[in-house]
């Protein structure tokens, strides 16, 4: 079982790293940016943290690939938001929940 401060470790290196991977894409840099995905996702599973939500929203689940790495997509529907993997083709829908408008 990680201890505490092992666990804390890992989520700041995750944090880094994810931040790191989007400067990457932003310099269309993929191969590092890809790697740097899977390394978070590494860290998740051996010092058994969750990864972040902004991290799972721009990583494939299946591939673990940059959405933008393999020439993803983003759609807004109604009342989703669909996300396609460039690389494996997976398709992710995200609800969107509104809220009551106050009268």
């Amino acid at each position: 079982m990680p201890k505490s401060s092992e666990k804390r470790v890992a989520e700041q290196r995750m944090a880094e790293l994810f931040a790191l991977a989007l400067k990457d894409e932003r310099e269309k840099r993929f191969k590092q940016a890809n790697r740097k995905y899977e390394l978070i996702y590494l860290y998740s599973t051996k010092y058994k943290s969750k990864v972040t939500v902004d991290a799972k929203t721009w990583v494939c689940k299946r591939c673990k690939n940059g959405i933008y790495s393999g020439s993803g997509r983003v759609r807004i529907n109604n009342s989703t938001i669909t996300v396609s993997c460039g690389v494996c083709g997976y398709v992710r829908r995200i609800p969107i929940f509104r809220l009551s408008s106050q009268r």
